[in-house]
């Protein structure tokens, strides 16, 4: 299986001759231009989205503008992805009741986001200043969080689950272990000590691979870079016996 890391927590993923992507995000604002494009998923065949927030949709319209593929998405965000000019015909509801693929088994799960706190709130004030707070707030009025969902797939055997954003609660966490993962891909954002929460997540759920994502500098000065080595350093304090795989930013990994 190779998987391609778009940034944030955007994913194309080819497996078995399929190919799929996990919130797809290209307009990175003043960051690091992507080399990504709307032609880049001309062979995807279905788009999962974790939840609604402008980070993780901006860019589904236009890719879906010039592509095939169906998207599923919960029913806040799907809405707004339609009211956006994503074909009705091409939006599924990203139902936690059945497989969303079967040859897949893709599974969706409820979650919940990750809770700013006071420290990362008032760090990214001083960064982005008024004008950027004042367009920080159009984006989170413009694109609503909605309900937050993980996805869970398999390839050969192999259970690959999809966090979208760190705020699962004790009992998700004690779910997704007892379902075995194999490897866990897992945001690093959205908190002041997002590495040591995470770790705690990992701690409990005992993936056997963590793939970090999210902790590119996406949108700067809103977003920051989030240090994977303080990251590997946390999961040696909960003893974390898997192994961490470091995708660069826009770069492959065979798993």
């Amino acid at each position: 299986m190779e998987i391609t890391w778009l940034g944030t927590a955007g994913f194309i993923i080819k497996s078995n001759q399929r190919e799929f992507a996990f919130d797809p995000f290209l307009s990175r604002g003043n960051g690091k231009k992507s080399p990504f494009s709307k032609d880049s998923f001309a062979n995807t065949e279905a788009i999962y989205v974790g939840h609604g927030h402008f980070d993780h949709t901006f860019d589904i319209p236009e890719i879906m503008a010039h592509s095939e593929a169906h998207v599923f998405a919960p029913g806040l965000t799907g809405l707004f992805l339609k009211a956006r000019g994503v074909r009705s015909s091409k939006m599924l509801l990203a139902d936690s009741k059945e497989y969303l693929n079967k040859e897949l088994k893709m599974r969706a799960f409820h979650s919940s986001h990750v809770r700013f706190d006071w420290p990362l709130v008032s760090s990214t004030v001083r960064r982005c200043g008024v004008s950027g707070c004042l367009h920080t707030l159009k984006l989170g009025v413009g694109y609503p969080k909605g309900l937050v969902q993980t996805y869970m797939f398999e390839d050969r055997g192999k259970k690959i689950l999809f966090i979208s954003s760190a705020g699962c609660t004790q009992k998700e966490l004690k779910m997704y272990r007892e379902l075995e993962i194999d490897f866990l891909l897992a945001p690093l954002q959205g908190h002041s000590r997002i590495q040591e929460l995470v770790a705690e997540h990992i701690r409990i759920i005992q993936p056997k691979v963590v793939i970090p994502h999210h902790h590119d500098d996406f949108y700067p000065p809103l977003s920051q870079e989030i240090s994977v080595d303080e990251f590997r350093d946390q999961l040696k304090r909960v003893q974390f016996s898997g192994d961490l795989i470091e995708i660069g930013l826009f770069e492959s990994a065979q798993i």
